[in-house]
C-alpha cells in the first residue's frame, strides 16, 4: 500500500471507517510526512466527496486507454510525446499503474483485460522512501508522460511509448520538463505535442504549505507558465486539466467554492487562474449540483465535457455528464449517473468517456468491482468493458 494512498484512508478515516488512528498515525510517523494539510482535508470539499469511495480502496489504478493503430510522424522531433496521429480506431490496450514502494505500469488488453506488458519505472532520485506514480497523460495513444512524486515535494516526469502489439519502450526523463517542485496532480499533453499541462497541489514535509497552481510548459523551448489557484495543501483541488490540440487554450475543473470549470488561453501572463481566462460553467447552473468534478475540452477548442455531481445520498452517486457548446454557451446532457467522482477521463480525441459505475453492496459485503463503461459523447451509447482486473475496490483513479 503506498504512502499516498494511506494518507488518502487517513483523511476520509471518519466517513470510511476503514483505517484505524493507530494504525494511520504509524504510518504517519514511518514516512515522516506533515500532517496539518492532511488534517484541514479532512473539512474540505474534495474530502466530503472522495469519502465514499476511498471506503473499500486497496489499491489505486491510474489507467490510460490507447488508441495504438497510429503512424507517428515522419520526423518526430525528440523529447515530444504527443506528435503522432491519433487513429480512429478501437482503442486496443490500457495502461494501468499500482502505487506502491515498487510501482510499476502494466499494458493490458482492452477487450478482455488480460495483461500484456510491464514497463518498469525508474528507482527514486531523492530518497529511498515512497514514491507514487500520480499522474498519466498521453495526446495520441502512443507516446505517453508518467509523473512520479517523492516524498521529497517533487515530481519526476518521465516518457515511454506503446509499439503496435502494445509492447513498451524503455523509459527515459521527459527533458523538456524533467522535475517540479510539487505533486503533479493533473497532467495533459496537447496533440500536436508542443505544450504540456499540469495542476499541483502541496505535500511538502515540514515546510509551509504553498499555493497550488496551474502551468504550461513549452515543450520546444521549456519555457513555464503558471497561475494561482484558490487553496493551499488538499484544499480546493484541481481535479483536471486538459489542453486544445494546437496547446492554445487549457481547460480546467475546480471544487473550490464555487466549483467551476474555466478556460485559460496558454498565451496568458502569469498571475491568478481566477484573473485569467473565463469560467465556463459553475455547478450551480444545474438544479441540486454541488460539485464540477471532471473536464476536458475538445482538441477544436469548440466543447467542454463535464460531469456534475450533487451530494451523494444513499442510493449512491447520480451525476450527469454534459457537453457544453462553448460558442453558444448552451449545454445538454449526455448521460446519467455518470458513475464515481475522480473516475471519468477521457480518450485523446474527447469522443469517448470512461466511466466506473458504482455497483451496490450490502453494508457487511466488500463491494465488488465497478462496472467499466465506454461512453460514446456523440451517440450516448454505453459499452460496457471487461472490470475484473479491478479489482474489488470502489476507487480507481483512471485516465484514457
Amino acid at each position: 500500500m503506498s504512502g499516498l494512498e494511506n494518507r488518502l484512508r487517513d483523511a476520509y478515516q471518519d466517513a470510511a471507517g476503514t483505517v484505524t488512528p493507530g494504525s494511520v498515525r504509524g504510518l504517519e510517523e514511518r514516512i515522516a510526512r506533515r500532517p496539518t494539510s492532511w488534517q484541514a482535508a479532512k473539512g474540505s470539499r474534495w474530502a466530503k466527496v472522495l469519502a465514499p469511495l476511498a471506503a473499500a480502496a486497496t489499491v489505486v489504478a491510474i489507467v490510460v486507454l490507447t488508441a495504438v493503430a497510429l503512424r507517428p510522424s515522419p520526423n518526430p522531433s525528440p523529447g515530444q510525446p504527443g506528435h503522432g496521429r491519433v487513429s480512429t480506431a478501437e482503442p486496443k490496450f490500457l495502461v494501468t499503474i499500482s502505487q506502491g514502494n515498487s510501482p510499476a505500469l502494466q499494458v493490458r488488453n482492452v477487450a478482455t483485460g488480460a495483461f500484456v506488458a510491464q514497463v518498469s519505472l525508474p528507482a527514486p532520485k531523492l530518497s529511498a522512501g515512497d514514491r507514487d506514480p500520480v499522474a498519466v497523460a498521453t495526446a495520441d495513444g502512443r507516446h505517453f508522460l508518467v509523473a512520479i512524486y517523492e516524498n521529497a515535494c517533487r515530481s519526476w516526469l518521465y516518457q515511454f511509448q506503446l509499439n503496435d502489439r502494445g509492447q513498451p519502450s524503455a523509459v527515459t526523463t521527459f527533458a523538456a520538463l524533467p522535475t517540479v517542485s510539487a505533486v503533479v496532480s493533473n497532467l495533459a499533453i496537447s496533440a500536436n505535442g508542443q505544450m504540456v499541462g499540469y495542476s499541483t497541489i502541496d505535500y511538502c514535509t515540514g515546510a509551509t504549505p504553498q499555493p497550488q497552481y496551474l502551468a504550461v510548459t513549452n515543450v520546444r523551448t521549456g519555457q513555464t507558465t503558471r497561475w494561482t489557484a484558490p487553496g493551499t495543501g488538499t484544499n480546493g483541488a484541481i481535479v483536471s486539466v486538459s489542453l486544445t490540440a494546437d496547446g492554445g487554450e487549457l481547460c480546467y475543473a475546480s471544487q473550490q467554492s464555487p466549483s467551476v470549470v474555466r478556460v485559460i488561453p496558454t498565451s496568458a501572463a502569469p498571475g491568478s487562474a481566477a484573473d485569467r481566462g473565463r469560467t465556463v460553467a459553475r455547478a450551480a447552473q444545474f438544479g441540486g449540483s454541488e460539485w464540477v468534478l471532471y473536464a476536458a475540452i475538445t482538441p477544436d477548442g469548440k466543447a467542454v465535457y463535464f460531469t456534475t455531481y450533487p451530494e451523494r445520498s444513499a442510493e449512491g452517486w447520480a451525476g450527469q455528464v454534459r457537453e457544453l457548446d462553448l460558442a453558444t454557451g448552451r449545454s445538454r446532457i449526455v448521460y446519467a449517473p455518470a458513475g464515481l467522482p475522480g473516475a471519468v477521463t477521457a480518450d485523446p480525441l474527447v469522443r469517448q468517456l470512461l466511466l466506473q459505475i458504482e455497483v451496490k453492496a450490502k453494508p457487511s459485503l466488500t463491494p465488488p468491482p465497478p462496472k467499466l463503461a465506454s461512453l460514446d459523447l456523440a451517440t450516448g451509447k454505453v459499452t460496457y468493458l471487461p472490470n475484473g482486473w479491478l479489482g474489488r475496490i470502489l476507487m480507481s483513479v483512471i485516465r484514457w
